[in-house]
């Protein structure tokens, strides 16, 4: 894409309602909004780092910066010596049911895609111990939750270790975008019965607060969910990070 032409994509993203939004921000989201309306392709190499830097008011750390992050929202593909292009758009995950969030009219619904950030062992101590049972270890799936491309949540499920031992050889990349309720009814005949939530605003740990670009005392809600399975027994954990934004969470009983 020329570097004009972006320029001009870029015109629209400014401070809005008196906040100060950190400049790496204003330069993604502006580069966010031309993906979207379509001035930007999957496929379109992005300008330079440096030419980018040169001809836009933002430094060489700031561009870098913007770039890292849609990088990490999977907007965009950093390919080294190559250059950076616009993704292919992800498949929409549609029945995450702890992220309904509303739209503006109140009734429709966001989209939101999921990336698994990291599959491993979690120590006992925490809460999903006490649920789960007291093991050696249990498995955590960590989560990134983009809701609309606008704001990401941060969702962390454990699971029995010994039960669900083979997910730690698993691909994180191919858990992307996937219900992993359904993951585990279908690859471990484990279907989720019951679901109980527990929701709070409560300060968010320091490692999410980093994670997420928020200062170390920040608040957020979090959702403590509990699932069961067969005879209603303990299956999975799952703690959820969301931190403060002007969306409502629309919260209804829905079965698994």
């Amino acid at each position: 894409m020329e570097l004009a032409r972006l320029a001009g994509a870029l015109s629209g993203a400014r401070e809005t309602g008196g906040v100060r939004v950190p400049k790496y921000q204003l330069l993604s989201d502006g580069i966010m909004q031309a993906i979207e309306s379509g001035e930007l392709q999957p496929g379109d190499r992005l300008p330079g780092e440096s030419e980018m830097a040169e001809r836009l008011p933002f430094s060489l750390g700031t561009v870098q910066k913007a770039l890292s992050h849609l990088a990490e929202r999977g907007a965009v593909i950093r390919r080294h010596g190559t250059g950076t292009f616009v993704a292919e758009p992800p498949s929409q995950l549609n029945d995450l049911w702890h992220f309904r969030f509303l739209a503006d009219d109140g009734k429709a619904l966001l989209p939101v895609y999921t990336r698994v950030t990291k599959i491993g062992r979690a120590t006992t101590g925490g809460p999903w111990t006490e649920f789960l049972g007291d093991e050696s270890h249990h498995v955590r799936i960590d989560r990134q939750i983009d809701v609309n491309h606008e704001f990401t949540a941060v969702a962390r499920m454990y699971l029995s270790g010994t039960r669900f031992s083979d997910l730690l050889s698993a691909s994180p990349a191919t858990m992307d975008n996937i219900n992993m309720r359904a993951l585990l009814r279908e690859r471990f005949d484990a279907p989720t019965l019951r679901i109980v939530e527990q929701v709070g605003a409560e300060t968010l740990p320091a490692d999410i607060a980093r994670l997420l670009d928020l200062t170390e005392t920040a608040g957020g809600l979090v959702l403590h969910i509990q699932g069961y399975g067969f005879r209603d027994a303990p299956l999975s954990y799952q703690v959820v990070y969301i931190p403060p934004d002007t969306r409502r969470l629309e919260l209804q009983p829905k079965h698994p």
